[in-house]
């Protein structure tokens, strides 16, 4: 029988929010911006923007 794994993800995700506050407390909104464009590693592709909306011309 598997074992049961408990995941709870807003206790995870505050914990990461606290984690990047305290690294990003005191720096500038380029600074910020510059961290959080950061390729990670593990990433395979960049992230697009999603994909176009095509319009019907009338």
């Amino acid at each position: 029988m598997p074992k049961k794994i408990e995941f709870h993800s807003v206790e995870f995700f505050r914990k990461i929010r606290d984690q990047q506050a305290a690294l990003l407390s005191g720096k500038t909104p380029a600074e910020i911006v510059a961290f959080f464009a950061k390729t990670k590693p593990g990433r395979l592709t960049k992230r697009t923007s999603g994909a176009r909306r095509q319009t019907a011309s009338t």
